[in-house]
């Protein structure tokens, strides 16, 4: 595994890929990789959900165990990840949910796939950012 989806590119290449790049797509796609994502983003979609900003189209539970049931590793807010995110330097955003997915991608050497623009220059985790495309409302 190389690669830590946030909770956007997660939700958006299972539901909306056409708002993602045709790069990142094609990372998305490759049957051949295993991505991992933070357990928070399990959260962010619940929360979401519940607040009416993100409509699923089913129960949460079976969206949610179905979106985790392709090629993904959920990974724990352990110890030594929120230990790793108490450390992380001159955050780019004050999201928590961002912070531990950050210290995630770190404790795992993991490049993190994002479409959040503030996160696209943080230099003390890797991180690739993609544009999103033709963005939904």
């Amino acid at each position: 595994m190389k690669y830590l989806l946030d909770t956007s590119v997660w939700y958006r290449g299972l539901v909306h890929p056409e708002t993602i790049s045709n790069k990142l797509q094609k990372i998305l796609a490759d049957s051949e990789e295993a991505f991992g994502i933070s357990d928070i983003s399990l959260w962010e979609i619940g929360k979401k959900n519940q607040l009416g900003k993100l409509h699923l189209g089913m129960d949460l539970s079976v969206w949610l165990e179905t979106a985790c049931s392709i090629n993904v590793t959920i990974l724990p807010m352990t110890p030594k990840v929120i230990s790793a995110t108490m450390k992380l330097l001159d955050l780019p955003t004050r999201d928590p949910a961002d912070e531990i997915i950050l210290g995630t991608a770190q404790v795992h050497n993991l490049t993190l796939l994002t479409l959040d623009r503030a996160l696209k220059d943080y230099p003390f985790a890797k991180v690739e950012y993609f544009r999103p495309s033709n963005v939904k409302k």
